[in-house]
Formats: structure tokens, C-alpha cells, sequence
């Protein structure tokens, strides 16, 4: 009897060949873990050596069950694992029965098993050909020895060779022990043996590679790997001791997972992240069934990849403009919630494309949260606006869980099952919604949804009527909300009000916000022109002109012999000279508008000009003023009565009055003539408004009459659509009037008590710039990381290659002088880049750099290798005096030498380009810190804080990017930077020192 033989490639097919990527593959370990009972499963993955280890603390394995489960293709210990049954205690339940039953030793609650066709285990093939599996069994008779087994999958893609022909090495360790790289080297030995039996059937390329992948894993020792990964960890997850699940180790890790990581765009998530984020429900509020972690080992940083920050969170459904929520029965009908700017409404949407029957899919739920595109329309906060529209880009779709796992791709932003953006490209106004613009999951289960079932390739479901019936109750769903909510002749249509109302508001900002920025302009541009008089020495000339022409004017004054024209001449000129200064005084005052908010940079202005102008009435104004009294006095002493030096600054004191007075003559008529201006529109509006309410009620009354007359079967009907007219124009017309009324009783009020509109709005403004500010910076920061995403996308690629090779040079390095100092710049250089490139990184990653002595020598020279050539081309000394070179600080070398080489960079530039005579750059030290000036021109005291702002920068095309970041990078490591000396004459020093412990200099 011929009988059905049974290829080794089959195992393939079934395993590498079904799954999609590396991904994929890993979501189905996941899978086997939440089967297994574990509450954790994490993957560590060691770029340099190309290992990948799965851990998790499930139940484990013994060793009949790897050989008859594990090993065993299409097994049917799972097949009706999730049926109900009916448990009774019986003396003759069988080993199967008690551990089918079996939920670990910790008695977890009772899982749906994901599992049941026997094949999902053979994904692990995709990610490398050859696996170390480790397995401890917890049952209920205690802990069983620990088996490993070593399975080399190339062998299986061999085609001619039957399944039976592939030896699996299988060993026992007992005692909670981990086998060594000897213990390793034995299993692959055996492997090796049976690979040679079998090398007449194998091209001889291919063997040889076999060969090679396989002494790959003689470097593998997992007693070391499991001591690495659980150091300093308060719960280690380990199969020694009392430890217990099951761990994989596989190598050589294909190159594709490095692009699944790498690979995400700029706004979007990598293809990693799409398909292992949020592998348990995190959305629901519910505690996670099983907690899953994915870490990338670089060479010098350990970086979280799925973390549950990450992900949406429940709380995300509190930060949406829309929420829809609620049950579809079996029936297809959906009885829910639905909240539209934040207002709650009960919503019921049947399904009445299946004409009468029930949907084959069963019931399920839904939660779904919206959030509009453009952030004028939005009732969230410009903080929370760009924080969820951001989540979004990467992560926004609509997410499918099957008690409480995720099914893939469902959720992926590159999987719209629903075809929502395609039914908006037709028709948005009826559809309404876009795919990236919102996120939430369906909750289905086992119990009502079989019928549900995933393909072998864990590509989606498959398309069975089931699931044709589950994506037509969808899409009719959201089809429904759009017509029942977002058109505006929707029945519910509040949400154009609302928007309407949104959008009128920011378009009142928009118009406020005009306003305030034309009077901070003019501000500005006083604040602007004090700075230059400061600069130039304006006050000083001008004061030193005043007394120059006081005293040649009074000494030809004082050789008029006649006593009355000297004393009349003498009054004049008294008048004259304190005109003068009172010209001057007014010009170094400033009026700060009432009323108006200031954003951070004109608030540094303003106090930079308080600071100024303090400065100039101290050591200017105020000794002129003096020195005029003191001047007038002595020439009036024998020339000029007392009573008429009196008269003289009656006079004075009066002209001061007139010119007041007169001022604030023309200020008050412009008031009345506003508020003239201001009734006579007021009443104009109002009488409009009256009339057209008026002209619009009786064409309703007439229109009353004339259809009542033509149908009076319809007299009940009309008589009601009428009134509900004329009651929608009272209200809209009260709405206003007692607008205006409120406006004008506020405004009243508001004036008796001295109050202005302009004191009402600061605080507000206030509020709103430092939002808008906010909502710049971010927007500036996400185009940088856009930029610098791209960058280190990029310089990660070029990077991984340094890496490994700075790490086979190392060894060199150790027993070579000479190539240790090489290598040891060449690893500065890196960190360096590798730092900054992380500090600007969106998501704020950090390399995890040691703490090292660094001496001002050592800083000097680092420069002197940077900028070799610069200061050659620019002609530009550079100069260390020795209590720079002695000076010695601990720190991280990256971030102190990152801000050297900022500041001196910027220096080489000015003292290069605008330097007039002496070009140099001189490094100095004290008790404080280390000082660095140069001969290039001064910076504006103006500018003393603001050079350290982001987006600051007085170079030509400069982006005013390297003193910001170098001062946040230097205020993580404890240190800080300041601009010593200020003055457009005087050459600028810069300070970098340390902090004490409580963050102070």
C-alpha cells in the first residue's frame, strides 16, 4: 500500500513561507507566551552579534511535550481548548485533562487560546535559521528539569530530503541550571553529524553556509546571556532557580529586522513598532493580559522599542473632539454612546444592508475617538492638539482585539480595512471621517465571534461571509454617524454650531492678535532703537554735548556788563538747558503698553531695557542734571535774584503742566469721538438688525396665510413649522441683543471703575501667547526632527558599521599605545556626534555615557584637531593659558566638549570675518569655571540671555541652533554657559562652570 510521504521543506512552507516578516513572526511568539499563561515576554536584540533572545514566564515545557507538542506539526491538544465545559471533580481525570487544565502556579484567570492550529511555532524560522530553545514546565507536581534543544531550519527549506531524515538534539539540565557554551558546542556537534549524513542531498554552496550559521552558535553561551539580562533587575526573568517558561535564542538574525526598526518615516511608525505595539489592550482600561517589551541593543545604548507609553492609553479618549462608544447585538444593531464636542447624546444605527437577517460576524463592540485636522476647529489645547495629532501620524487607525489580543494588521496606519479614505476621496462631505485622524479598537471574542477566523499567514481574516458581514456593519456605521452628525442638514447637526462657534473664535483671536502685534511692533521698535542709542553712546555724547555747551554758553554769558541783560539772558538760558535735559530724560523712557502680553523674547527686551535704562539715569541723566543745577547756581549766585531763579522754574514747572494738560486735551477727544463713533454703530447695527427681524416674520406670517389657505389639512403642521421659524429667529436675534446689552453695561461698569477693556483681555492674551508660543515651538521642533530624523536615520545606517568596527579595533587598541590614542579620538569624535544626534532626537532618547575627568589640556586639544584648517584659513590664534590647561572637571566629555566646540566655531567665525586688527581666541580658566573670549565684535546687552534661545542667531543664515542645544545638553550634565561681557566695543566671554547639587551656580 503506497503511503503519503512528508518533505522537510513542508515545515517550512507551513512556518517561514506563511509568515509576512520578522514582525509577524515575533507577534506569534507573543501569541504562544499569552497561551503559555505568562505575564511578561520580552525580546532583547543584539545588533553587533546578530542574536535575538524571546523570553517569557509561562508554564513552560518538559520534555514530552517538545517532542510531542513542540515537535509535533498540526498537534490537537489545542483544537477545542476554548469549548465550554462543564467541570467536575472526578477521580478519573486523566494527566491530558489536568494539564489542559493547568494555568501555572500562580492560578491565573482563565485565557482564550490563540493557538489551535499546531503551525504557529515554525515562525520563528523567519526571523534566523538556527534556534536555542530553553523550557522549564511549572506543573502541578512542581518545577521539572530545564530541556534545551538546538533546531537548524535551514536544513528544512532542502529540497529531496524527507522530514524524517532531520535529528533534533535534545538535552536535560537538572536543578534550575543553564547550559554553557560547552554544554552548546555538544548540541551543535550532533547537528553537524546529522547535517553530514545528509550532504550528498544538499547543493555544496548551501552546505557550507549551513555549516557556518551553525558555528555561529558555538560563541553562544546562555548561562552568560541570562546573567547579562537580569543584572540589577528586582524581577529577573530567568529559568535558574525557581524560574520557570519558556526562552528562545536565535542567530543569525536576518538584516530585514534592522529595516523593520529603522524603517519608519518621519511622521510615521516603523514597521517593527506597527505590528508589536499594543499587543495587549492597553486602550480598555484593563490590566493587561500579558505585558510585552522589545529592546534594541546598540553598541554603547539600550534603547525601549514597544514600551506602553508609546501606545494609546485610555486617558487618550479624554483628549479627542468626538467619542462614539457602545455594543453591536446580534442583530447588527448599534445602541451606544456618542459624545460631539464634548456633548453626550444616545445614538441607535441599524444594519439594514442585510435586508432582515442577522450577520453571520455576531456581536462585538466598539470604541473610537476623533480629533480634527485642523487645530482652529478643535476644542483641545494647542499642547494636547499637537500631542494626539502626532500619536496619530504614527499610530492612528482602528484596532482589532480578540479578548483582549490584538489581531494583525488590523490598526496598522497602512491597513484601512474599512476603506475610510477612500470613501471620503468620493464624497467627504458625506463620509466625513479620515483614517489617520482617529484611533480605537473592536472588542471581539471567542465565545460570539467564531465565525471570525485568521488566516494561516496572520494576514487579517479571512474573507468569509462572516467577515464580509463584520465590515458592511462597520462601514455602515460610520457612514451612519457621518449623515446622522457631520453634514449641515444632518438631523443632529450640532456640529457645525460648534465648529462654527470654534472657528469664529479663533477668528476673533486671529483679529485681537493683529491688533496686539501692531502695538508690539511699535514697542519693539522702540525697545529696538533705545538699545542702538545705548550701544553707540548716544546719552553719554549727548550729555557730554549739553554740559560742553552749558559752560562755553555761560562763559561768554557771565562778560555781559550790564546786570539786566545779564540777568534775562541768564533766565533763557536756564529755560534752554533744562529743556534740553528734560528732552533727553524722556527719550531713555519707555511706556510698557497696558494691557498687552509680551511674548518670552520682548519680556528679556524689557527687562534688558529696565536694566539699560537704569544704568544710563544713574551714571548719565542723573550726574548731568547735577552738574546743570550746580553750573546755573554758581553763575546765578550775585547775577540773579532768588526770586527770579524762582520765577524761572515757576515757569518751568508751568510750561510742563501746559504741555500735559495739552496732550491729554487731544487723548480725551479722541475718546469722546471713539465712543461717539462707537453709539452712533452700535445704534445702526441694532436698528438693521430690527429691521430685518421685522421684514422676516411677517414673510412667515404671510407665508402662514397663503399655505394654510391653499392646504388646510396641513393648518396643525404649517401653524407649527412656523412658529418654530419664528422662535429660531427670536432666539438668534435675543442672543445678539443681549450681547450688545451685556457688552455695553460691562463696558460702563467697567469705566466707572477706572478699568479698561485693554486690563479685561491681558490676562487672556497672556495665556493665549504663551499657548501660541508653546504651539510654535513645538511646530519648530517637530520640522527639526523631521530634519534631524532624516539625519540620523541616516548616520544610523553609516553608524552601526563604525561601531562594530570600532569594537573589532578595540582589542588592537588595548595592546598598542599608539592605536589606543587613535582609538580613543575616534570614540570621542562619535560620542559626540552619537550624543547630539540623540538630544535631538523626537523622542528624546540619550546615550547612557560614563562619567570621566576631563582637563582643560585634553579640551584644548580636541579643538585644535576640529578646527586645524578653520583657524589656518581665518588667520585666527588660539591661545590657552595655563589655568586653562590645568583646570580639570568631571563630566560626560561629549556634552562639555559639544559646547566648546559650539562656542568656538562661532568665534572663529566672527573674529575671522569681522575682526578689524588682532584675530584671537583666548581660552582661560578661574575658581568658577572656564572662560572663552575672543576678539571678534561684542553682542548687545540686549542680547545677553536671548543668544541662548532657540532659533537665535546673529550669523548670516545662521539657525541659532549650537549655543541652545549646547546650553540644554550642558544644564542635563550639570553645568551651565553665560555671556560674561556684553557691549558692541567690548570683546565678548563666555562662561562655562558647573552647578552645585540643588541645580545653582
Amino acid at each position: 500500500m503506497t503511503q503519503l510521504k512528508v518533505r522537510a521543506r513542508a515545515v517550512d512552507m507551513l512556518g517561514r513561507q506563511q509568515i509576512a516578516g520578522i514582525p509577524t513572526a515575533i507577534h506569534e511568539l507573543f501569541k504562544n507566551a499569552h497561551d503559555a499563561y505568562a505575564e511578561r515576554v520580552e525580546v532583547d536584540f543584539f545588533r553587533r552579534t546578530r542574536v535575538l533572545v524571546l523570553r517569557d514566564d509561562g508554564y513552560g515545557m518538559t520534555r514530552s511535550d517538545l517532542e510531542n507538542r513542540w515537535l509535533t506539526l498540526g498537534t490537537e491538544s489545542r483544537v477545542n481548548a476554548n469549548r465550554d465545559e462543564i467541570e467536575e471533580e472526578t477521580e478519573e481525570e486523566t494527566e491530558e485533562e489536568v494539564w489542559r487544565k493547568w494555568r501555572g502556579p500562580k492560578k491565573l484567570p482563565k485565557r482564550v487560546i490563540m493557538g489551535e492550529k499546531g503551525i504557529g511555532r515554525l515562525a520563528i524560522a523567519v526571523i534566523a535559521p538556527i534556534t536555542i530553545l530553553m523550557t522549564r514546565a511549572s506543573r502541578p507536581d512542581g518545577l521539572h528539569n530545564l530541556v534545551v534543544a538546538l533546531i537548524h531550519w535551514g536544513i528544512f527549506e532542502q529540497p529531496g530530503i524527507d522530514i524524517g531524515a532531520i535529528d533534533i538534539p535534545i538535552e536535560e539540565f537538572s536543578g534550575g541550571i543553564l547550559p554553557t557554551k560547552n554544554d552548546i558546542a555538544k548540541l551543535i556537534d550532533k547537528v553537524s553529524e546529522n547535517l553530514k549524513s545528509l550532504k550528498n542531498r544538499i547543493d555544496p554552496d548551501v552546505f557550507i553556509q549551513l555549516h557556518q550559521n551553525l558555528d555561529l552558535a558555538r560563541t553562544i553561551g546562555p548561562d552568560k546571556i541570562d546573567e547579562n539580562l537580569n543584572q540589577g533587575r528586582d524581577q529577573p526573568l530567568t529559568l535558574t532557580g525557581e524560574g520557570y517558561g519558556t526562552h528562545f535564542i536565535v542567530l543569525p538574525v536576518a538584516p530585514e529586522l534592522d529595516d523593520d526598526i529603522d524603517g519608519g518615516a518621519d511622521k510615521e511608525a516603523s514597521k517593527l513598532e506597527r505590528n508589536l505595539l499594543g499587543f495587549s489592550n492597553l486602550m480598555s482600561g484593563d490590566e493587561p493580559v500579558i505585558k510585552t517589551e522589545f529592546r534594541d541593543h546598540h553598541l554603547s545604548e539600550v534603547e525601549e522599542l514597544i514600551g506602553p507609553s508609546v501606545f494609546f492609553t485610555e486617558d487618550d479618549f479624554t483628549k479627542t473632539d468626538h467619542l462614539f462608544e457602545g455594543d453591536f447585538d446580534e442583530n447588527g444593531q448599534f445602541i451606544g454612546d456618542v459624545m460631539i464636542y464634548g456633548k453626550p447624546r444616545k445614538f441607535v444605527c441599524n444594519w439594514n444592508d442585510g435586508r432582515g437577517r442577522r450577520p453571520r460576524c455576531g456581536s462585538f463592540s466598539i470604541r473610537y475617538g476623533y480629533i480634527q485636522g485642523n487645530p482652529k476647529e478643535s476644542s483641545l489645547n494647542s499642547q494636547d492638539w499637537t500631542e494626539m495629532s502626532s500619536k496619530l501620524e504614527r499610530l492612528g487607525g482602528v484596532y482589532i482585539y480578540r479578548d483582549g489580543i490584538r489581531v494583525l494588521p488590523y490598526g496598522n496606519t497602512d491597513y484601512d480595512f474599512l476603506e475610510i479614505e477612500k470613501r471620503r476621496t468620493k464624497s467627504a462631505g458625506d463620509w466625513f471621517f479620515s483614517y489617520r485622524r482617529g484611533f480605537g479598537y473592536i472588542s471581539i471574542g471567542h465565545e460570539n465571534n467564531t465565525s471570525l477566523t485568521e488566516k494561516a499567514g496572520r494576514e487579517g481574516f479571512r474573507e468569509n461571509q462572516a467577515y464580509r458581514d463584520f465590515r458592511s456593519v462597520l462601514i455602515n456605521f460610520f457612514q451612519q454617524l457621518a449623515l446622522e452628525f457631520f453634514r449641515e442638514t444632518s438631523p443632529q447637526g450640532d456640529y457645525w454650531e460648534v465648529k462654527k462657534e470654534i472657528s469664529a473664535q479663533a477668528e476673533l483671536l486671529k483679529k485681537q492678535k493683529k491688533k496686539a502685534d501692531g502695538r508690539r511692533t511699535v514697542f519693539e521698535k522702540e525697545l529696538e532703537d533705545f538699545s542702538s542709542e545705548y550701544e553707540s553712546d548716544f546719552y553719554e555724547l549727548e550729555a557730554e554735548r549739553i554740559s560742553r555747551s552749558l559752560a562755553e554758553r555761560l562763559d561768554l554769558l557771565l562778560e555781559e556788563r550790564d546786570q539786566g541783560q545779564l540777568a534775562v539772558k541768564l533766565r533763557l538760558l536756564e529755560l534752554d538747558v533744562r529743556s534740553q535735559f528734560r528732552t533727553l530724560y524722556n527719550k531713555s523712557i519707555i511706556m510698557r503698553p497696558r494691557g498687552l502680553s509680551l511674548p518670552k523674547r520682548l519680556e528679556k527686551e524689557w527687562a534688558a531695557y529696565e536694566r539699560m535704562s537704569l544704568e544710563v539715569r544713574e551714571t548719565v541723566l542723573d550726574p548731568l542734571r547735577l552738574e546743570i543745577d550746580e553750573k546755573l547756581q554758581k553763575a546765578a549766585h550775585g547775577n540773579l535774584a532768588e526770586a527770579q531763579r524762582r520765577e524761572i522754574a515757576i515757569q518751568s514747572i508751568e510750561r510742563e503742566r501746559d504741555s500735559t494738560v495739552k496732550e491729554l486735551v487731544g487723548l480725551r477727544r479722541e475718546a469722546f469721538q471713539a465712543s461717539d463713533k462707537m453709539q452712533q454703530s452700535l445704534k445702526q447695527v441694532l436698528q438693521s438688525e430690527f429691521s430685518d427681524l421685522r421684514a422676516n416674520i411677517e414673510t412667515l406670517v404671510a407665508e402662514f396665510t397663503q399655505r394654510s389657505a391653499e392646504k388646510p389639512e396641513e393648518l396643525d403642521h404649517v401653524r407649527h413649522e412656523i412658529e418654530q421659524q419664528i422662535g429660531n429667529l427670536r432666539k438668534q436675534e435675543s442672543e445678539l441683543f443681549d450681547s450688545f446689552r451685556r457688552q455695553m453695561i460691562e463696558l460702563s461698569e467697567g469705566i466707572e471703575e477706572r478699568e479698561t477693556l485693554d486690563d479685561r483681555f491681558a490676562a487672556l492674551e497672556s495665556r493665549n501667547q504663551l499657548l501660541e508660543e508653546q504651539l510654535d515651538f513645538y511646530s519648530d521642533f517637530a520640522q527639526m526632527g523631521m530634519s534631524v530624523g532624516i539625519l540620523q536615520h541616516e548616520f544610523e545606517r553609516a553608524a552601526r558599521g563604525i561601531r562594530v568596527a570600532m569594537a573589532d579595533f578595540k582589542p588592537w587598541a588595548d595592546r598598542n599605545p599608539p592605536l589606543f590614542k587613535i582609538y580613543k579620538n575616534l570614540r570621542e569624535h562619535i560620542e559626540h556626534l552619537d550624543g547630539y544626534l540623540k538630544v535631538l532626537d523626537p523622542l528624546g532618547r540619550r546615550m547612557h555615557r560614563s562619567t570621566v575627568e576631563l582637563s582643560g589640556d585634553e579640551i584644548l586639544n580636541v579643538i585644535r584637531r576640529v578646527f586645524n584648517e578653520s583657524l589656518k584659513d581665518g588667520e585666527v590664534e588660539l591661545i590657552a593659558t595655563n589655568a586653562f590647561r590645568d583646570k580639570k572637571v568631571k563630566c560626560r566629555s561629549s556634552a562639555l566638549l559639544g559646547a566648546f566646540i559650539n562656542v568656538v566655531d562661532n568665534a572663529i567665525y566672527w573674529v575671522a570675518s569681522r575682526s578689524e586688527n588682532l584675530r584671537k581666541i583666548i581660552l582661560d580658566a578661574d575658581d568658577d569655571g572656564f572662560l572663552i573670549s575672543n576678539t571678534g565684535p561684542g553682542v548687545e546687552e540686549r542680547m545677553r540671555d536671548q543668544i541662548f534661545d532657540f532659533g537665535t542667531s546673529k550669523k548670516p543664515g545662521g539657525r541659532g541652533m549650537g549655543l541652545a542645544i549646547s546650553r540644554e545638553t550642558l544644564l542635563r550634565e550639570n553645568f551651565t554657559i553665560e555671556l560674561e561681557k556684553t557691549g558692541l566695543d567690548v570683546n565678548p566671554v563666555f562662561r562655562i562652570k558647573p552647578m552645585d547639587k540643588q541645580g545653582e551656580v
